[in-house]
């Protein structure tokens, strides 16, 4: 930092007994100073933020993958067509079929989302939980992380859009104090044409 930088920083500062400057630039240095605080802050802040919810994440992902277990089953009857309105009144067409496995010695059947038309006897990828019931796939390698880094990202990106309208709307609102002020005293200046006198 050169040390014509650091001379016109110090002049600025909000301290400064200078008549020559106003309630508002201090004002404005103060809210500027606040915001590069809370910029430099939130690094470290969304940082830790990011690490808690990776690692509450990951424990609920491992609890929740617990126990799941990929076999093969089989088409049971004939996949059929549930027509289905998703959440934007879009409709959607969804294939389910009956299907039926065995699991170490244990039978199941249920009544299954498919990829497309199915016949009988169709092999299909299923995922059971540890009572033997039809469950998601686990979560993909990665998924707390991603988890973690996108609650990172967003403390991180929302404090420094926050600090960033704070400087603005401040400084406009400043400005437009000052703006009106100099408006009010140039017309206390400027007397009216035709009213000079000698």
């Amino acid at each position: 930092m050169s040390p014509s930088l650091l001379m016109r920083l110090w002049r600025v500062r909000p301290w400064n007994p200078s008549p020559l400057m106003r309630a508002s630039d201090r004002a404005e240095v103060v809210i500027r100073a606040l915001a590069v605080v809370a910029v430099v802050v939130a690094v470290p802040l969304s940082g830790a933020l990011g690490t808690v919810s990776y690692t509450g994440a990951a424990a609920r992902i491992a609890a929740e993958d617990t126990g799941k277990v990929r076999v093969v089953a089989n088409i049971a009857e004939d996949s059929r067509v549930v027509l289905e309105p998703d959440r934007y009144g879009v409709r959607t067409d969804r294939y389910q079929a009956a299907v039926q496995w065995n699991y170490e010695g244990h039978h199941g059947k249920a009544t299954i989302d498919v990829t497309g038309p199915q016949t009988v006897g169709a092999e299909v990828p299923l995922w059971i939980d540890r009572e033997g019931q039809p469950t998601t796939a686990p979560a993909r390698p990665g998924a707390a992380a991603a988890e973690g880094i996108g609650t990172g990202l967003a403390v991180l990106v929302e404090t420094w859009c926050a600090a960033a309208a704070a400087v603005w709307f401040s400084g406009a609102l400043l400005d437009a104090r000052r703006n009106a002020r100099w408006d009010r005293e140039w017309r206390l200046m400027n007397r009216p044409i035709g009213k000079d006198t000698l």
